[in-house]
C-alpha cells in the first residue's frame, strides 16, 4: 500500500474477497484492466487479483468497521459509469464518468452534500486518485457529520462539509462501494481509524535566544536563555532580529512513523530528532506548511528546533505531529502561532476569449526556471505552457486555469506562475526535432529558433518556429474533448523533421491511432498516421514524422 503524507495506510486486502462480507457476484477480482476511453467495448481483463472490479448490482461492504476515518483509493471508470463510495453513516460519495462537465453538479465524481469546487474527474481508462478525511459523528452537533476534506487527483475539491444524518452514528459500521451504471474498478483501498489520544509529547525544554542577523548564516550572539514548558517563540520577547534554538527531550509512549509539520513565517526553520535531519527549510513568508517523517521507538528521544524570523514581519512558529490513526495536534502554544495576514488568491480565468500569460514556470524535478514560457488558457477549460526557447510543451491541464498569485502580489519575486486545474504531465522535451534516422535519439533541447505567434479570432497562438532550413507553425486548440495540436510544415527542411507527441515509461496502444501514456493522458492520432513507439533510455517515445500538416488530440 502507497505511503501518503498523512502516514501508512491499513490495506484493504485485495488477493481475495476475505476482506468482504458476503460479496455478490457482481463484484470479482483481477490483475489488470483496459478501458477503451472512446468506446462502449467491454474492458479487457487480465485475470489474477489485486483490482477489484465492479458492475451493476449489490453494494460490496468492508468487514472491517470504522467510525472516524481516512480513506485513500484509486479506481477507473468505464464511459457513461456511475457508482458510489459509501462511507459510515451512508454517506455517499459520488464516483463516475464526469471528466467532460463543464460545471459541477450532483453527478460530479467526489460530490457529497456539496457541489465539488471544479471537475477533478479523469477521462475513462485513467486511474483515479481519492483521499478523504470524515467524521461520522461531530462533538456538540449529534445531527451532523462532516467531511474534513476530499482530494482527487491532487486537487482538493470540498473541505469542511457538514451532513446532514437522520440519527447518531453510535456503533462503527462498514466502508461500502457501488456500481449503478457500466464499469468501476478499484486498488490501493487503504484505511486510517481515528483516535483523539496523544501518543507524543515535548518534555525539558530549553532554549537559546541569539540575537545575530536573521539572515546570518551561524549564530554566536547568545541573548538570553532559559527553560520553557511549552514550544513558543515569545521567549524571545519581541526581538526583531533572533535565531531562536530549542532543545529537550520527545517522549514517545507508541513505537511507529509520526509525520512532523511546521507552520512558521520566517527566514528558516530546522528540526533533528536524534542527530538527525528531519525538516530543513528556508523562507516561508505566509506561513507555510513543511513536513517530515521519522520512525520513533517507544521511550525518550533527543530534539533540536532552529528557528530565525524576518524583521518586517510578526513571528510565528508552529509545530504539529500525526501518526497513523491519530488526529493531528499541536506541539507549541497557541499564541506561538497568530492567525497569519490575509494573503490573496490571485487567479487568471479566461471568459470570452483565450487568455494567455507570460511567466518563468518550474516543473517537478527542476532545479531552474525556465524563462521564456508562455501560459494559455481557454474558455473551454484545456490549458498549456509552452517554452518557447524550447519549443516545447511544459505542461497541461484541465480545468480553472492559472493562480498568478507568486507573480502579482506584493513583489512578486518568484514570477512563477501554477496550473489550477487537472495537471497531466509531459516530458518538457522539444516538441519538433530534426533526425537523421526515425530511430536516432531525441535531444533534450532542439536546435530551433522561435520566430514569434500569431493570434486566430478566438485568442489562440500559433507558434512559429525555424528549423533545418524550413518553419514549423505549432498550433494547440481547444476542441469539446481534449487539446488538438497540429503542426504545419512550410518550406523543404534539409533533413526530416519529427514531432514527439508523448514520452514516458509505458505507452499502450488501446487501439489503433489511440495510445494511453503512463496512466497520465492519452493521445489520439489519424488511423492514417505512421505513428512509432520507440525505446529511448529506458522509456518509450511516441514520435510522429512532420510533413504537411501533422497532429494529434490530447486528453485526460
Amino acid at each position: 500500500m502507497a505511503q501518503s503524507g498523512k502516514g501508512n495506510y491499513t490495506p484493504l486486502t485485495l488477493k481475495d474477497l476475505s476482506g468482504f462480507e458476503k460479496p455478490a457476484s457482481n463484484w470479482s477480482l483481477q490483475s489488470g484492466i483496459i478501458i477503451n476511453p472512446i468506446s462502449a467495448s467491454k474492458p479487457k481483463l487480465t485475470s489474477g487479483d489485486g483490482i477489484l472490479i465492479g458492475t451493476p448490482g449489490s453494494p460490496i461492504t468492508s468487514v472491517v468497521k470504522a467510525s472516524d476515518l481516512r480513506l485513500s483509493l484509486e479506481f477507473m471508470v468505464s464511459p457513461g459509469a456511475e457508482g458510489y463510495l459509501i462511507l459510515p453513516g451512508n454517506q455517499k460519495v459520488r464516483i463516475g464518468d464526469s471528466s467532460k462537465q463543464t460545471e459541477t453538479n450532483s453527478s460530479t465524481t467526489g460530490y457529497l452534500g456539496q457541489f465539488p469546487t471544479q471537475n477533478a474527474a479523469k477521462s475513462p481508462g485513467l486511474w483515479q486518485h481519492l483521499d478523504l478525511a470524515y467524521d461520522v459523528s461531530v462533538p456538540l452537533q449529534t445531527s451532523s457529520a462532516r467531511l474534513n476534506q476530499l482530494t482527487l487527483n491532487d486537487l482538493t475539491v470540498l473541505e469542511t462539509v457538514y451532513l446532514p444524518v437522520h440519527s447518531p452514528v453510535t456503533t462503527a459500521q462498514p466502508i461500502g462501494l457501488e456500481v449503478t451504471k457500466g464499469t468501476i474498478a478499484f486498488r490501493n483501498i487503504g484505511y486510517q481509524l481515528l483516535a483523539s489520544r496523544k501518543p507524543l509529547a515535548l518534555e525539558n525544554l530549553k532554549y537559546k535566544v541569539y540575537s545575530d542577523k536573521w539572515d546570518s548564516k551561524t549564530y554566536t550572539k547568545l541573548d538570553h536563555e532559559g527553560a520553557s514548558p511549552f514550544l513558543t517563540q515569545e521567549v524571545t520577547n519581541g526581538m526583531r532580529e533572533f535565531h531562536l534554538v530549542y532543545e529537550g527531550d520527545i517522549d514517545a509512549t507508541e513505537a511507529g512513523e509520526y509525520i512532523f509539520t511546521t507552520i512558521y513565517q520566517g527566514n528558516m526553520f530546522s528540526l533533528d530528532v536524534d542527530g538527525k535531519t528531519i525538516i530543513d527549510k528556508t523562507e516561508s513568508s505566509s506561513q507555510e506548511s513543511h513536513s517530515g517523517a521519522v520512525n520513533l521507538s517507544q521511550g525518550k528521544h533527543k530534539f533540536r528546533i532552529h528557528y530565525s524570523r524576518f524583521p518586517w514581519r510578526q513571528p510565528a512558529l508552529g509545530l504539529r505531529v500525526e501518526k497513523a490513526g491519530i488526529r493531528p495536534y499541536d506541539l507549541h502554544a497557541l499564541s506561538s502561532l497568530p492567525e497569519p495576514e490575509p494573503k490573496p488568491y490571485i487567479a487568471v480565468q479566461p471568459e470570452q476569449k483565450t487568455e494567455t500569460v507570460r511567466s518563468f514556470v518550474q516543473l517537478d524535478g527542476e532545479t531552474a526556471k525556465r524563462t521564456h514560457c508562455i501560459s494559455v488558457g481557454t474558455p473551454q477549460g484545456w490549458n498549456y505552457t509552452v517554452d518557447l526557447n524550447r519549443g516545447a510543451l511544459l505542461q497541461a491541464w484541465r480545468g480553472q486555469f492559472a493562480n498568478v498569485t507568486e507573480m502579482w502580489y506584493e513583489r512578486g519575486e518568484p514570477q512563477l506562475l501554477f496550473p489550477a486545474g487537472l495537471r497531466a504531465s509531459v516530458s518538457g522535451k522539444s516538441s519538433i526535432a530534426t533526425l537523421s534516422q526515425q530511430t536516432a535519439a531525441w535531444p533534450d533541447s532542439s536546435d530551433i529558433n522561435f520566430l514569434g505567434y500569431n493570434l486566430d479570432g478566438n485568442g489562440n497562438p500559433a507558434f512559429r518556429y525555424a528549423i533545418s532550413s524550413a518553419v514549423v507553425v505549432d498550433k494547440l486548440t481547444p476542441t469539446g474533448n481534449g487539446i488538438n495540436r497540429t503542426f504545419q510544415l512550410e518550406g523543404k527542411p534539409s533533413q526530416p523533421v519529427y514531432a514527439l507527441a508523448a514520452s514516458g515509461k509505458n505507452i499502450v496502444m488501446i487501439e489503433k491511432g489511440l495510445y494511453q501514456v503512463d496512466n497520465r493522458y492519452f493521445i489520439q492520432i489519424d488511423k492514417k498516421s505512421t505513428a512509432t513507439i520507440r525505446p529511448s533510455d529506458g522509456r518509450n517515445e511516441l514520435v510522429l514524422p512532420v510533413t504537411g500538416n501533422t497532429g494529434y488530440t490530447m486528453f485526460w
